[in-house]
């Protein structure tokens, strides 16, 4: 029986519209024939019915254009040519990023450039791959899919917030621009980033909570429009902060994403006043309750010490009565549990006009970042690095002609080694600021050149990449072994474990692989570590036995000894010290004609791990019986994955080595 004998209302409602009837075989079946092209092609609930199967996720991101004919099958061919195209773009990212490790911004801009949904449809097709099982088997696929998700975020975040900025101050909400600061902070965060849907979700319950006890009061109604108000945002104090448990968040609980994310803030109750202010303020503005911001420079006793020491002012909130006068304003204080206080209580505010939206963000986003600067810069905290780089974009998406910011960014993806074409971009700004100072153009065109240089040093790096390193028989080790590498740091020795990455037949000097684990270190071998100690030994009995001969011949010693004899032995014990110094060291001091091996190691340090990119000598290394995994954030760039006895070299690593697996296959057994 034909397809063809059926008729269309069966072949749609029973047969196509199956699950396990996929869009791949919707678009098989029409190149099969004209009828069913015809059929299927004019079936726009059929492929929004398939379009919600395939990216139910996505659906809800879409705008509702039911009465345009054919838009659901506009949509699912475009979704399905963005797949592929991004699919394709992911695969072959190593090949064209090795061994940097990462998505340049101008591939990641042609795959988004188009209107919306455009940019949308490629990170969630992006989301999609980073929690595909198969994809995440291939650690370097995976590696490359995140990176590039997260440069898809930056692009689009990047627009939003530009497109905020650009509104009048009048249209400004601040719900609005935390909830675009939380998507920022949670943009590695795969499909849990902040998801504003879930936000609006998240302030219709408490709306809910407020209008059900609203009802209960008799008077809420009728009451003038000051009774009204303060009825109002009295529910919405007991609510937010009796009921539902939102308390001030101890400044120093220095963890970001509590001071930035808002859904964190739902999810645990307790914010920075930012958040707690915005949460507030949108509630009552869905209940007419309009609340302007305002900062005060006095601080009540009761509040906590911290913030009184970090902060100049305070942040609350003041609702006015638009037919009263300034008297009848009413202030709430997040800081007290969002305690109402009269205008009594503020009357030096009476006059103070209000604080911008753009303000409140800026002081926010500052403060959050300057906290970031110290853990880094002061305190070392390389973990808090990829977190520092995002909130210092931040600044240039939210202030992007602020020329110091920008700098501050590219001056960081210098030191970094990253996100320097994106740097590039932003020290170039459509509309210069003619107001800015003569010495921060002056840093920008330095800085500019600066990344240019490290730029043109990165694409040195991806050419030099593709020559092939064929063995010689003195090369000892190979790529993806795991070994012992012993080196000397703080006069004591140490053994780590640590990945072979690449090797050369003498020592090479490079910027990115150091030759030290630190200032004072030495490289030795295993077998030397014990002759060491014992040549101390040695030399201290030495030293002792050469002390007494020399007090004998003193007091033995003729007068009339000629000095030129003197000159001979201290000239003869002169060469004997230098020969033992010699043999001292000749140990410690790695020979550079031998092969040197580039490691990935980590130093174990429970709260501040420290990742090593290191140049070593072969004598240092060892094999290791048993191979352990190495936690280092460069490891995927070079390695499929780690199959419990070695690192499996992804496709340009064994290009670039070509007899290296054999090797190491024969060395683990």
């Amino acid at each position: 029986m034909s397809l063809l004998s059926l008729s269309n209302e069966v072949l749609l409602r029973n047969i196509f519209s199956r699950d396990a009837i996929s869009v791949t075989d919707l678009q098989s079946l029409m190149i099969s024939c004209r009828t069913l092209y015809n059929i299927i092609r004019e079936s726009d609930e059929l492929w929004r019915l398939k379009f919600i199967k395939r990216w139910g996720n996505f659906f809800s991101q879409l705008p509702n254009n039911a009465n345009n004919k054919g838009v659901w099958f506009e949509r699912t061919t475009l979704r399905c040519k963005k797949a592929k195209e991004v699919q394709k773009v992911v695969q072959n990212m190593s090949s064209i990023a090795y061994p940097v490790g990462q998505s340049p911004f101008n591939v990641i801009d042609k795959l988004i450039a188009g209107p919306f949904p455009i940019p949308e449809c490629v990170q969630n097709e992006l989301e999609e791959i980073v929690y595909d099982k198969k994809i995440r088997e291939n650690k370097t696929t995976f590696h490359y899919a995140r990176d590039a998700l997260v440069k898809v975020r930056i692009s689009i975040l990047d627009k939003k917030w530009r497109d905020f900025m650009a509104q009048p101050e009048s249209r400004m909400s601040l719900f609005e621009g935390v909830a675009l600061i939380s998507q920022w902070s949670t943009m590695e965060h795969g499909k849990l980033q902040t998801c504003l849907k879930d936000l609006g979700t998240s302030i219709e319950n408490i709306n809910k909570r407020v209008n059900k006890q609203m009802a209960e009061v008799l008077c809420a109604s009728t009451a003038k429009p000051k009774k009204k108000a303060e009825i109002i945002l009295d529910l919405i104090t007991h609510v937010m902060f009796n009921e539902m448990g939102f308390k001030l968040l101890p400044i120093m609980y220095g963890f970001h994403l509590h001071f930035s994310c808002i859904g964190q803030v739902f999810k645990r109750k307790e914010g920075c006043p930012t958040l707690l202010c915005a949460i507030y303020q949108e509630v009552a503005r869905k209940m007419d309750i309009p609340c302007e911001l305002v900062y005060c420079k006095k601080w009540d006793e009761e509040d906590h010490f911290a913030y009184r020491l970090m902060n100049n002012s305070k942040l609350l909130l003041r609702w006015k009565d638009s037919a009263g006068s300034e008297d009848d304003s009413i202030y709430i204080d997040v800081y007290r549990g969002g305690s109402l206080k009269k205008s009594s209580v503020y009357p030096f505010l009476k006059e103070q006009p209000a604080a911008s939206v753009n303000s409140v963000l800026n002081e926010m986003v500052g403060s959050l970042t300057n906290r970031m600067w110290i853990a880094y810069d002061e305190n070392g905290e390389e973990m808090m690095r990829n977190d520092l780089l995002f909130f210092v974009r931040l600044e240039c998406s939210m202030s992007p002609r602020n020329l110091n910011k920008v700098v501050q960014y590219a001056d960081l993806c210098v030191d970094l080694g990253i996100q320097l074409d994106d740097a590039i971009e932003l020290l170039q700004p459509e509309e210069p600021d003619f107001s800015t100072f003569y010495d921060v153009v002056c840093s920008a065109s330095d800085t500019w050149e600066r990344c240019i240089s490290e730029l043109n040093k990165q694409k040195a790096e991806i050419t030099a990449a593709k020559f092939v390193h064929h063995r010689l028989s003195s090369i000892k080790f190979s790529v993806g072994l795991v070994v012992i590498c012993n080196y000397k740091k703080w006069g004591r020795n140490f053994r780590k474990p640590c990945v072979i990455v690449s090797w050369n037949v003498k020592f090479q000097e490079s910027s990115e692989w150091k030759s030290k684990v630190g200032s004072d270190d030495e490289y030795y071998d295993e077998e030397d570590s014990d002759e060491f100690e014992d040549e101390e030994v040695e030399e201290d009995e030495e030293a002792e036995e050469d002390e007494e001969v020399e007090e004998d011949e003193e007091v033995e010693k003729d007068e009339e000894v000629e000095k030129d004899d003197e000159v001979e032995e201290v000239d003869e014990v002169k060469e004997v010290d230098e020969d033992k110094a010699c043999s001292r060291t000749k140990n410690a001091v790695p020979k550079q004609d031998q092969p040197y091996y580039h490691i990935l190691m980590v130093e174990d340090d429970e709260h501040n791990p420290v990742q090593h990119k290191l140049n070593v000598p072969e004598a240092s290394l060892e094999l290791l019986p048993a191979a352990v995994a190495i936690k280092h954030d460069s490891i995927w760039i070079h390695f499929e994955r780690f199959d419990g006895r070695r690192y499996v070299p992804n496709a340009e690593k064994r290009a670039q080595f070509p007899e290296d697996e054999a090797v190491t296959l024969s060395l683990i057994g």
